[in-house]
Order: C-alpha cells, then structure tokens, then sequence
C-alpha cells in the first residue's frame, strides 16, 4: 500500500511539472512568428519629423558620434524598445566623436512613446538610465544618422535587438520582450 501511495504522489508530481512545461512548449510555438516578427521590427529605429530644425549626425554608438543640431521637431515615432507614436523633440546637441553636449528633451508623447530629458556635458555612458537595455527611452549602441532641415528623418539599426532577434530563431530570448499568453488576459 505505501508503495502505491508514493508512486501515485510521485506520478502526480511529475505530471503536474510536465503539464508545466508543455504549455510553455505550446506557448512558444504558437507564438513563434508573432514574437519572431516583432524582433524583427525591434531592430530599426525610423523616425520622420517636420519643423524648423537643423540637424546631421553619423553614429555608431553614442561615443563614436558626429554632428549636431537644434530646433523644435514633432514626429512620427518608430523607435528603440517598442516606441510608437507621435511625440515632439526639441533642444539641442552636438558630438565629436567621445565628445559633446546635450539638452534634448522628447515631449508630449503619444502612450506608446516615452518622455525623456537628456542634458550632459562629455562623454555619455552607457550606465544611465536613459539607455537601459530593457526599459530605456534611448538606445546606447545604435548605429546610423539623421538628417535634417525643416523635414528631418532619422534611421538607425540596434545590434542588441539583432541580436535577440538571431538568438529567437533558436528560442533564446535575450532581451526577455517575447510576447506571452499572458500579455492577452485582463
């Protein structure tokens, strides 16, 4: 009798770690190519604004940086850590190379797109929290320019979210985004 017992509580046990991780099986699978094209769209930023301003800038990542600009810009908004929206720049920079100076702020947001106010003197590091991996307004290692005089538009490529985009073919989530069941209940 105690051996039935425990084999029962054993196969309880197992079942219910089993049913566990079948549904996270499940889940990965049927959100396979959700997941997999959002990634993929995590991985460009394209911003278009229009307004008098002034702007160019080449980058890759923010030490090695070139340019500046100045002026107010609203903007149609595609940008780092699943912003989208509309929202309004407005200040100043310039940049050589480890170099520069800031007073930027992003305004008046939609709800999908973050407020934000950067203002330093130097070199930026990638420890503020502006650019946090997960929950940053502002990406650290983006590479790519904008341009801009009176229209202005922006494009820059995230190698962190190529990253995890790569590594979510092979169900690796880095950055920890991927959209779960869990995202669609109240």
């Amino acid at each position: 009798m105690k051996k039935t017992i425990v084999l029962v509580v054993l196969a309880l046990m197992f079942c219910g770690v089993s049913a566990v991780r079948a549904n996270e099986v499940v889940e990965k699978l049927a959100l396979y190519i959700p997941n997999r094209l959002i990634d993929a769209l995590d991985t460009f930023t394209c911003d278009v604004g229009l307004g008098p301003s002034v702007r160019i800038e080449l980058m890759a990542t923010q030490v090695c940086k070139f340019g500046g600009g100045i002026g107010i810009s609203p903007k149609l908004i595609k940008d780092y850590n699943r912003q989208y929206g509309i929202g309004i720049n407005n200040g100043w920079y310039w940049s050589f190379l480890c170099i520069g100076q800031e007073n930027m702020e992003r305004a008046k947001c939609t709800r999908y797109v973050k407020n934000y106010q950067q203002n330093f003197e130097g070199c930026p590091s990638p420890d503020l929290r502006i650019y946090d991996l997960y929950t940053g307004e502002r990406d650290f290692w983006q590479i790519g320019g904008a341009l801009g005089l009176g229209v202005e538009a922006e494009v820059y490529i995230h190698p962190v979210e190529i990253a995890d985009f790569v590594a979510g073919v092979f169900f690796i989530d880095l950055k920890g985004d991927d959209i779960t069941f869990e995202d669609f209940q109240n």
